[in-house]
């Protein structure tokens, strides 16, 4: 493909447009970001507090390659190919699951949950075969704010220099604390950027939510300055109490405890790249793991956060289904407009269009970032 043009992308936001079309639908760029973002990035993979015991696990891929996330009898998490070393089975299905050891369901090799081979039938005959020499491909991973990210190609920069000030920022929702209530899986007709893009600006609100969130949410601060590869940005409540539910429905739980001031009446939208974003509000923290399946389809793993004291009122269970539902609706209405969006984008006549300044200042820092790293890979100009 030539070379994208990526002037317009680069100007300030009052000036910028958004992203050239084929960003969002060529095959070409979806290799690019496989391997320079997701596999050369640091990638959420969930919740560390969702893999609490010794030998729980979690098996995921990025970027193609299928790993486990385990919890080890030394209480470390660590990351590993989810690959036999003896012929390449799959060691588990993706999903989480409970395990003393890793079997191979091909010939039996068996693996601690450390990595290390501790079992291999029948190989008394291979001269020179040890053990040791076998163990299960380590993938570099490290733990911030209670999510686990990885870095699959091992040359990022460190986990630190990538996310810069984002722990700081955060800090007053204690994200390290809170734990998972609720967590569904699901795919979208549409490309990855598209589905984190319309989750960080508040522009679609009165046309793709009218009648359910569009009065919840007062015009937003300006974006916030960071230092990392995250953009963040934070907006008041259009009323007091929560966004979690819709008035319809009540009253939600109360603040969490590190916030106050215009804190506990607002919410943070954050987009940790390539594919975490999150919105950290006054009484709970909807977590969004967006990860490409196609060009045009984008594997989602939703999951609502909660501390422990909201976990433990009387009737969590029904308040519980309050939030879900919110999230649904709000979900499904927008899924109907990206699906339609990624159509439009096919287009050969389609082309880059203008940023809203006020109400699209995360989704244009976003672009910039982006296009920096498409100029990086010779894919575009400035």
């Amino acid at each position: 493909m030539s070379q994208l043009d990526l002037s317009g992308v680069l100007c300030p936001t009052e000036q910028a447009f958004t992203l050239p079309p084929a960003c969002y639908v060529d095959e070409d760029i979806l290799a690019f970001e496989q391997e320079r973002l997701f596999a050369g990035g640091w990638v959420s993979a969930g919740r560390t507090s969702d893999l609490a015991q010794s030998g729980d696990y979690l098996a995921f891929s990025i970027a193609d390659t299928p790993l486990i996330a385990t919890r080890g009898e030394d209480g470390r998490l660590r990351v590993f190919a989810n690959t036999c070393r003896h012929r390449g089975m799959q060691l588990v299905e993706p999903g989480r699951g409970q395990c003393r050891q890793f079997v191979c369901p091909f010939h039996g090799w068996c693996y601690k949950l450390d990595g290390s081979l501790f079992a291999a039938p029948r190989m008394e005959g291979a001269q020179g075969f040890e053990s040791a020499d076998f163990s299960l491909v380590p993938a570099r991973s490290e733990e911030r704010a209670g999510f686990l990210f990885v870095n699959l190609d091992g040359k990022a920069a460190s986990l630190d220099d990538w996310l810069g000030d984002f722990e700081s920022l955060h800090e007053p929702w204690r994200l390290e604390s809170l734990v998972t209530a609720s967590q569904r899986e699901f795919t979208v007709k549409c490309n990855w950027k598209l589905f984190i893009e319309v989750f960080n600006e508040y522009y679609h609100l009165r046309k793709v939510h009218p009648h359910t969130l569009s009065t919840l949410y007062a015009t937003p601060d300006p974006v916030d300055r960071t230092d990392g590869a995250f953009v963040s940005q934070f907006g008041e409540h259009a009323r007091r109490g929560s966004v979690g539910v819709l008035a319809e429905a009540g009253n939600g739980l109360e603040t969490l405890p590190g916030l106050s001031g215009r804190l506990a009446n607002g919410t943070r939208y954050t987009w940790a790249y390539p594919g975490l974003t999150f919105a950290a509000s006054r009484d709970a923290v909807w977590v969004l793991e967006a990860a490409p399946v196609t060009v045009s389809h984008t594997a989602v793993r939703l999951t609502l956060l909660f501390d422990d004291a909201s976990l433990s009122v009387p009737d969590f269970e029904q308040m519980l289904k309050r939030y879900e539902s919110r999230m649904a609706i709000g979900m499904d209405e927008d899924i109907v407009v990206l699906e339609a969006q990624q159509l439009g984008l096919r287009s050969r006549l389609a082309r880059p269009g203008r940023v809203c300044p006020e109400l699209e200042p995360s989704v244009h820092v976003f672009h910039r970032w982006y296009a920096h790293q498409l100029i990086g890979a010779g894919l575009g100009t400035a």
